[in-house]
């Protein structure tokens, strides 16, 4: 074994322990009984005094430790542990992998014993013997993990996007009976100091009082006291999941002009959350644009509103939220233009002649727009529509999709939008839409099938889209040639890696020379996490919520699903960093990035992004029999 003067341990240790040691260890107990035995001469041993740093964040680093004995702390960027490395253990592979400097520091907790193996032996070693190689490679998922992690270090605020609303709740829910009289009721809200109260039978929610109740079903009519407060109180009100995120319950109260909302868990009362408990987590926060937008009377108002966006998503990323927080809000905005549009049109046009509900399709179904998302919208018509009838439906859908673009909706170039009378259809014959996308795997009816199973209900009957979604997605799981048709598609988007992990860029055309970060990455997780949710009939449409309830019912392992998601954010997080620095010097937002704008950290961590996507896109091909490109 080789010795370093200065720092490295006098070397009275047999070639054979060492050998003993490593073979008790993974990845080292599945090397060749050769590769074993000549390894231990090519380590070197070195002692590092508690508190002492091994390597420094942003230098170079030619070697891959294993921890002999000892403690050794792995720091990100910011200085938060990611890792507590213990005997047996190995790390600094990151950079020796990438070739360029470390992007964490590694500081002794204790007095560490290492052998430090030099990036050649290292890199002969994964080529040579495929289970080492395969141990350090699939790491990447845990990196990625600790890298998402490491950008979300918030700089200030952000409580209202991650705070739950069981967290906020201070008061053990406050109730009366639907016996009770007003006066008794309004007595009890006056001593409780609560401007609602809950209404309660047998322990189950049956209805709500608020102060206004009091003054417009009351006061301003004179009606008599003793009455029952169940003929003055909302019947069945809405209500909220304690595992609700605060900023969702804003959005609901916003859509539904409600104060008050009734928290359940598990369909037990367990408190009350108003809109000002809620403000108070963060005065700095969407809903305030949100509120903005419903305030508004004309589109001009609308187009105020909207200029303020971009500003909200940059002190976003600045506070470090994560993607899919940003996704979120960004989607809510969105929704509320929609929604504030068709309110403009109906006042307009009149009171719709049927039901109808209008749906998001795309990005804004799955809670996920950004910056630069176009419009993708549909409208599911009640079947009892007559065609004298369609004509309010065609100005109503002109109206919406005319207002968002002047708000600054790009127009769909696939005319995938309600004004196309294609998308504009009863219910009936939505099904059969449906019905045909499943049964004929024709390129447009694929492209339809991935645009329009990604649905959610934005504004009218809901109803008519739960009619719609249920049995089509009931059906998946049985439709074994239409999966495998998406499978198929899940491969059409292929990572910009290439072989030895050089990134693949574009060769021509306005974006030379960069990486598409949408078409490379976020496209294809889009894609699988659609396909393993309709395998087994789940009704989720956001990605990551996808993902997630797939591992519950073994559609994918939970391990996979949770590399994808980190994969799926850590993109997604890049994307949205260079669109804010495209709008903080006046370009259009992209997902188009040439590689020196990224950073060492950024470029290592999406290399293990696109890695993971290669490698379950190559899992998915191999489930279903279909070729990997």
């Amino acid at each position: 074994m080789r010795r370093r003067a200065g720092f490295d341990a006098p070397m009275d240790i047999e070639l054979s322990e060492i050998r003993q040691f490593l073979a008790q260890y993974p990845p080292f107990d599945e090397l060749s009984a050769q590769a074993l035995n000549e390894l231990p001469r090519q380590l070197t041993a070195r002692y590092y005094k508690r508190g002492s740093t091994l390597v420094t964040a942003g230098r170079s680093n030619q070697f891959m430790f294993v921890l002999r004995s000892g403690a050794v702390d792995i720091l990100d960027p910011h200085g938060a542990l990611v890792e507590r490395s213990e005997p047996g253990t190995c790390f600094g592979m990151s950079s020796v992998i990438a070739g360029g400097p470390s992007t964490y520091t590694m500081i002794a907790r204790e007095d560490s014993l290492t052998y430090l193996m030099p990036a050649e032996v290292f890199n002969g070693l994964i080529r040579a013997e495929p289970p080492f190689g395969h141990f350090f490679m699939t790491k990447q998922a845990g990196r990625i993990r600790s890298a998402v992690e490491a950008v979300h270090v918030a700089e200030s605020g952000g409580a209202i996007l991650k705070t739950r609303v069981r967290d906020i709740l201070k008061r053990a829910p406050i109730w009366t009976a639907p016996t009770s009289s007003i006066r008794d009721a309004a007595v009890v809200m006056s001593e409780e100091r609560v401007s609602a109260l809950l209404v309660l039978k047998d322990e189950k929610l049956v209805g709500i009082v608020t102060d206004r109740d009091l003054r417009s079903k009351v006061i301003a009519v004179g009606r008599d006291i003793s009455e029952p407060v169940s003929a003055v109180m909302t019947r069945n009100p809405h209500t909220i999941a304690a595992g609700a995120h605060a900023f969702e319950v804003l959005l609901d109260m916003t859509e539904k002009n409600v104060h008050h909302l009734p928290v359940l868990d598990d369909d037990k009362v367990i408190g009350l959350v108003t809109a000002g408990d809620l403000m108070r987590l963060d005065q700095a926060n969407p809903i305030y644009l949100v509120g903005d937008i419903a305030k508004q009377t004309d589109l001009e108002g609308l187009q105020r509103c909207a200029q303020r966006l971009p500003s909200i998503v940059e002190t976003y990323v600045a506070r470090d939220a994560s993607a899919d927080d940003i996704g979120r809000v960004v989607t809510a905005v969105g929704d509320a233009f929609t929604r504030k549009l068709l309110n403009f049109a109906e006042a307009e046009l009149g009171a719709p002649p049927v039901r109808y509900c209008w749906v998001a399709l795309g990005s804004q179904a799955r809670l996920e727009q950004g910056l630069q998302s176009d419009q993708d919208s549909a409208v599911i018509l009640d079947d009892s529509v007559a065609p004298e009838q369609l004509p309010y439906f065609a100005q109503l859908t002109r109206h919406v999709v005319d207002g968002l673009e002047a708000c600054g909706y790009q127009l769909c170039p696939g005319d995938m939008m309600a004004t196309n009378p294609q998308w504009r259809q009863p219910l009936q014959t939505w099904s059969r839409y449906f019905s045909a996308w499943m049964n004929e795997p024709e390129p447009d009816a694929l492209l339809n099938a991935q645009t329009f199973f990604d649905m959610r209900p934005i504004y009218g009957d809901n109803s008519l889209f739960t009619r719609l979604q249920n049995p089509v997605v009931s059906r998946a799981p049985q439709s074994t040639r239409f999966l495998t048709h998406l499978a198929k598609q899940c491969q059409a988007w292929q990572p910009p890696i290439g072989f030895f992990r050089d990134f693949v860029l574009e060769t021509e055309g306005e974006h030379k020379n960069t990486l598409d970060l949408k078409a490379g990455g976020i496209i294809a997780i889009v894609q699988m996490a659609r396909l393993f949710a309709l395998s087994k009939g789940l009704t989720q449409v956001n990605t990551r919520a996808r993902l997630e309830s797939a591992a519950t019912v073994d559609a994918l392992s939970k391990e996979n699903a949770d590399n994808l998601a980190d994969a799926f954010e850590l993109i997604n997080y890049v994307r949205l960093r260079h669109q804010v620095r495209q709008l903080k010097s006046g370009r259009k937002p992209d997902s188009h990035l040439a590689p020196a704008d990224l950073t060492s950290f950024e470029k290592r961590h999406l290399r293990d992004a696109f890695g993971i996507v290669r490698k379950m896109q190559s899992a998915v091909a191999y489930l279903y029999q279909v070729q990997y490109l």
